[in-house]
Order: structure tokens, then C-alpha cells, then sequence
């Protein structure tokens, strides 16, 4: 029996219809900055008030706060992004939407655009972390 036949006799068989619609309630939070920071700091970022002691600064377009990612968006090279070992991220206080689907409206993209929420980390398959590998080991988030 050919596949296309077996696929049509599944098909007149099934009686029961999943529901595919999805009915998605936009989440709002009661302090956008709040909810911003402790994502951040869950992900492994620090909030700091200087940037010193930070190989290079960059600055975000917007923040979102349902994951603590800041959407960083330049011509710049991507070395940018990838080879530093602590990287500084500046911030307005007042560029934090509440989720991604928000961030969506805002999203363009110059050459090279990324969402960054933290240090750089990877596991292996044993489970192991490690931390920098595909980019910084310490990120900040210098608020304007």
C-alpha cells in the first residue's frame, strides 16, 4: 500500500480535532523595570553604575522584561558581541516593553541585530556548564 492511501485512510479515520487556534492573553507586569532586573540577574547579568572594568560598552535599542533580554542592534562586527569577555550594555529605563511579542513592533535591523540576556553559556551533553564560550563571560546592564 502506498504511502499517499495510508495517509488518506489515517485521515478518514480520525474523529477527534485538535484545537490549533491559540488564544494569547498579552502579559502586562505591574513594574516593567522590576521584572526586567531580576530576569536579568536569573540569567547571570549584573546591574552596574559604572563602565569600568568592562571590555567594551554597547548600547541597547530596548530591554524586555518577561526574559531580561536587551535587543542590541549595529553595524557594528560582530566581535563585538562574541569576542569581549565582559561587555557593558547601556540601557534607557524607559526602552522596556513587558514581553517579546511586544518587542516585535520595534524590531530593525541595521547589519547585525541579536537579543543578549546575560553571559554566554553552553552545556554538553553530560550536563556540563560552561560559561563564555560562545561570547562573554560577564555582561552588565548600565541603566540611563
Amino acid at each position: 500500500m502506498s504511502k499517499k492511501k495510508i495517509l488518506e485512510k489515517i485521515k478518514k479515520n480520525i474523529t477527534f480535532r485538535v484545537d490549533k487556534s491559540v488564544n494569547y492573553t498579552s502579559t502586562k507586569f505591574d513594574n516593567k523595570l522590576d521584572t526586567f532586573i531580576d530576569n536579568f540577574k536569573k540569567a547571570g547579568g549584573e546591574i552596574v553604575s559604572t563602565t569600568q572594568d568592562f571590555d567594551i560598552v554597547l548600547n541597547a535599542a530596548f530591554g524586555v522584561a518577561e526574559n531580561g533580554a536587551c535587543f542590541l542592534n549595529s553595524a557594528k562586527e560582530r566581535k563585538d558581541y562574541t569576542f569581549y569577555e565582559s561587555i557593558v550594555i547601556v540601557l534607557d529605563k524607559e526602552n522596556i516593553v513587558h514581553t517579546m511579542e511586544e518587542a516585535m513592533n520595534f524590531i530593525e535591523i541595521d547589519d547585525f541585530a541579536l537579543f543578549m540576556c546575560g553571559p554566554s553559556k553552553t552545556a554538553d551533553i553530560e550536563q556540563c556548564l560552561v560559561i563564555g564560550v560562545h561570547g562573554a563571560k560577564r555582561v552588565g546592564i548600565l541603566f540611563q
